[in-house]
């Protein structure tokens, strides 16, 4: 499957219901499919993390396009997907939201390009009156210690875990609140996508949730702060915030020119296109500047 595939499952997202689940398949068969015989110079594929895709990453690159004429086609699909992707050399640059292997670094040579953190969002029904949790409130909850919403001094009402435990072999991400999937509470709901996140936790009055602060639409779930402390840009800038999620650019080590060009795009002047609740680096205050004060 080669370019014309790629417009296929463009077309394909925009006329389903389920975009995410389409790309999804999309992408897995053209990662499957052998190799296309070649490639145009001045065009590129990205793939990687959706919460990169729809926080921004398209207006980016159709603003790349504009710029420079090189055309993107950018399909959601995973950390895994970007990684096979630029390991076989059918995306030119890929997104992840977990942690980089480090044999991805050693033994493929990815080049790796941080863009900037999000918060890793707890999320409840939007007629769910809890405001905080405490960060261990949290892990009783997802590991099934706490099973009831009148154990955190809210009405008795069973508690319903919805996960979504992606990249099992990465480090970062939900790893950082439940280091094992192993250890999420029995009788979770599991879901493939950040979308079915917020659409399980609708349909689920009693729901608790995790993810990316940029996919949090507060008609499906609402995200609660922890310690006190609300996800957003001002608690991600001083570090008071504590589970964030780093989205970072991959490339292949014989990436092309206009693959590079993108990535200093996203880096430079691209990043106003990006999620407003996205952080950068050089915007996290160094630690001895951070606030030190307790969440309420």
């Amino acid at each position: 499957m080669g370019r014309r595939g790629l417009r296929m499952i463009s077309k394909s997202m925009k006329r389903t219901r389920n975009p995410g689940a389409a790309a999804l398949a999309g992408l897995c068969l053209w990662l499957l499919s052998p190799a296309a015989p070649g490639r145009a110079a001045e065009e590129i594929v990205w793939t990687g993390e959706r919460s990169i895709y729809y926080g921004g990453l398209q207006d980016a690159a159709n603003e790349f396009t504009r710029l420079t004429k090189i055309k993107v086609t950018a399909i959601p699909g995973g950390c895994g997907a970007a990684s096979a992707g630029v390991k076989q050399g059918k995306v030119d640059v890929g997104g992840l939201c977990c942690a980089i292997k480090e044999e991805e670094l050693s033994k493929f040579g990815f080049k790796h390009y941080p863009i900037g953190i999000e918060g890793l969002a707890i999320v409840v029904h939007p007629s769910n009156p809890v405001k905080s949790l405490t960060q261990q409130q949290v892990r009783d909850i997802l590991t099934g210690k706490i099973t009831n919403w009148r154990e955190v001094g809210e009405k008795d009402r069973p508690i319903k875990v919805v996960a979504r435990p992606h990249c099992t072999d990465r480090e970062g991400n939900w790893k950082q609140i439940v280091p094992d999937k192993k250890l999420l509470a029995k009788g979770r709901i599991d879901v493939k996508e950040d979308q079915d996140v917020l659409l399980a936790v609708k349909d689920h009055e009693n729901s608790i949730g995790i993810i990316g602060l940029n996919m949090v639409n507060p008609r499906f779930a609402r995200a609660i702060a922890i310690d006190g402390i609300v996800p957003g840009r001002p608690s991600l800038i001083d570090g008071t915030y504590p589970w964030k999620i780093q989205n970072s650019l991959i490339l292949a080590s014989n990436s092309s020119a206009a693959a590079k060009k993108f990535v200093d795009f996203i880096l430079g002047d691209g990043r106003k296109l990006l999620h407003k609740d996205l952080v950068f680096l050089d915007e996290v205050k160094p630690a001895s500047a951070k606030k030190t004060g307790k969440g309420k």
